[in-house]
C-alpha cells in the first residue's frame, strides 16, 4: 500500500503543470509563424494583402489563447493575449481604412505594447 502512495505521489509531482520552456517554445512559434505567412505573403495588391495579413493576426491570435502558460506567467500571459487581442481589433480597423493615419498608429502602438509584454514574458519570436 505504501509502494503505491509513494508512485502516486512521485506522478503527481511530475505533472506540475505547463512547463516554461514549452510555453516559450510554443508562443515564439505562433509569433515565428505568423511573420513567415506574411513575408509569403509577398506583393499581394494592397487590400488582398491587407485582408490575408488580419486572417494570420486572427490565427496567430487564437493559438496564444491556447497556450497553457505556468502558473507564475498565467497573469502575464493574460495581458498578453489582451494586447495582442487590441493589435487584431487596431489591425482589422487599419484593414477598413488602410489611408488613415490614426488608424495606422493604432496599430503600432498596439504592436508596441504586445511586444513589450512577450518580453517579459520571455519570448525572442513575438516582436512584431
Amino acid at each position: 500500500m505504501r509502494w503505491c502512495a509513494l508512485v502516486l505521489g512521485l506522478i503527481v509531482v511530475g505533472c506540475g503543470g505547463p512547463d516554461r520552456e514549452a510555453f516559450v517554445r510554443e508562443a515564439n512559434t505562433a509569433c515565428r509563424d505568423r511573420a513567415a505567412g506574411q513575408e509569403a505573403l509577398g506583393a499581394l495588391p494592397t487590400d488582398e494583402l491587407l485582408d490575408a495579413s488580419t486572417k494570420l493576426y486572427e490565427q496567430e491570435l487564437a493559438r496564444l489563447k491556447a497556450l497553457e502558460p505556468p502558473e507564475k506567467d498565467r497573469a502575464a500571459h493574460a495581458r498578453w493575449v489582451r494586447a495582442n487581442a487590441e493589435v487584431v481589433e487596431a489591425w482589422r480597423r487599419y484593414a477598413a481604412d488602410a489611408d488613415s493615419r490614426a488608424a495606422r498608429e493604432r496599430v503600432l502602438v498596439r504592436f508596441d505594447r504586445a511586444a513589450e509584454l512577450a518580453g517579459e514574458l520571455g519570448l525572442s519570436q513575438c516582436d512584431g
